[in-house]
């Protein structure tokens, strides 16, 4: 390897470990994957798949109705934001 390829690399990775780290301290407490699931299920959502994003969750499924929804999902209160027909 490239002898300046190292220390520019070594300070990529300092530099986004030190984001992750700030991202970390001032994000608010967020539900967890499991937390989000039971809130779901207790709505009547049969959960088919959930992408986390940074404040928000997008859930696939299906409602008590048997009818397929997208819905995003506030990770910090459980709130659905949106909600629309899949």
């Amino acid at each position: 390897m490239n002898r300046f390829k190292v220390p520019v690399l070594a300070a990529i990775l300092a530099v986004l470990s030190g984001a992750a780290v700030l991202a970390a301290e001032t994000t608010p407490n967020l539900l967890s994957l499991g937390d989000l699931e039971q809130r779901m299920t207790a709505q009547g959502i049969t959960i088919k798949e959930i992408e986390l994003k940074q404040l928000v969750a997008e859930i696939e499924g299906k409602d008590a109705q048997g009818r397929k929804v997208e819905l995003v999902v506030d990770r910090r209160s459980g709130e659905v934001l949106a909600r629309k027909p899949d």
